[in-house]
């Protein structure tokens, strides 16, 4: 039924709610979000990772000059696709600074969550 979203795992295709895209350290990142209910202990969301394909490209017809472009995974196109058709399409060309905010705001927790694991750690050590 959805062969590229088989192979990577995702199989609950009556749960997804949403899905968003985002460039990360030079690679595409795939976030699925799922619709749990509460008490769940099945994730809320998934990422997936796909690295680009660099080619060099003819910038200028005349004088051999090329440049390299970056293009998204295949795979990571047709689970777009394939995403699209169970949720419909979901354009977004700019983030709000809403968005942003609230990235920030749970990247803040993530980091600060670690930290405490990490010190933790440290100190069943001694």
């Amino acid at each position: 039924m959805y062969p590229v979203l088989q192979s990577m795992g995702v199989t609950s295709y009556k749960d997804i709610e949403k899905f968003s895209l985002r460039l990360e350290n030079g690679q595409d990142v795939l976030k699925i979000n799922y619709h749990r209910e509460k008490g769940s202990f099945l994730p809320k969301s998934k990422k997936f990772k796909f690295g680009r394909s660099s080619k060099a490209v003819l910038t200028d017809g005349g004088r051999q000059n090329y440049e390299n472009v970056e293009e998204p995974s295949s795979t990571l196109l047709i689970a777009m696709e394939e995403l699209e058709s169970i949720v419909g399409k979901q354009v977004k060309y700019k983030a709000s600074k809403e968005d942003l905010l609230l990235e920030l705001s749970h990247l803040e927790k993530v980091v600060h969550n670690k930290i405490k694991e990490i010190k933790v750690k440290i100190e069943a050590m001694e």
